[in-house]
């Protein structure tokens, strides 16, 4: 009788370890599916960044290469699904000349066949950039290009010889020649033809200094066919 209820009481503790094991194993399950979960929502996630560019102490014209390479990285891992982006702000200030530049800098010394649009006629700062100011009196209506290989920029005084600003036209006639086309758009909330430029991108990075700028942006483009890919704010 002792060793019946001695196997009994085994019997009893084995099944109890293995519901205990069990137990466990669901735990670990359940972690580990946690995990996973976790992760694909962060990666879905940086499909729309947030870039806080405050390395150059206030002075964006400083910032290091880093940051302007690291902003062209994301435009080449998302592919052709943006060919067409737009670097846009609500106020001049909050959009520094140096970032199209540089990033289109950038994605032409990573091979990339690349065009850099300038929409800001006020200032042709693309045109200043390049050193184009000696060709502003030339009839033209094309791309130049630069002393960077794969780099070719259209300056706003371009617009000039046109009778409008039919900036959509520009970027389809373009998308055969370039794998990417960046378009300059500082103060995009004053500008008349802010549907139009909005409309001839696929991507935009809005650039700010505060949220209430950040909040005029996002109402522009909300109605239109752009998708936010970035938000590169601007130290104030």
């Amino acid at each position: 009788m002792y060793n019946i209820l001695n196997q009994v009481g085994w019997l009893k503790l084995e099944i109890l370890q293995n519901r205990w094991l069990i137990l466990g194993f669901i735990i670990s399950a359940i972690a580990v599916l946690v995990l996973i979960l976790t992760t694909l929502k962060k990666r879905k996630s940086k499909k729309n960044i947030n870039i806080n560019l405050t390395d150059g102490k206030k002075h964006p014209d400083k910032w290091p290469k880093e940051n302007y390479e690291f902003i062209a990285k994301r435009i080449t891992r998302a592919g052709k699904k943006y060919k067409s982006i737009l670097f846009a702000s609500a106020e001049l200030e909050s959009l520094p000349i140096t970032i199209p530049v540089n990033v289109a800098i950038g994605l032409a010394k990573s091979k990339n066949r690349c065009l850099l649009i300038d929409v800001d006629i006020r200032r042709d700062a693309v045109a200043e950039a390049f050193e184009l100011g000696a060709r502003k009196n030339t009839l033209s209506s094309k791309a130049v290009r630069t002393e960077f290989e794969n780099l070719w920029v259209w300056p706003a005084h371009n617009f000039a010889q046109l009778k409008q600003m039919n900036i959509k036209m520009i970027v389809q006639k373009a998308s055969d020649r370039f794998d990417f086309i960046l378009i300059n758009a500082p103060s995009l909330v004053n500008s008349p033809d802010q549907r139009q430029i909005v409309s001839a991108a696929q991507g935009i990075f809005i650039c700010t200094k505060d949220a209430s700028e950040a909040t005029k942006l996002t109402e522009l483009i909300k109605p239109l066919n752009c998708m936010v890919i970035g938000h590169i704010q601007i130290p104030p």
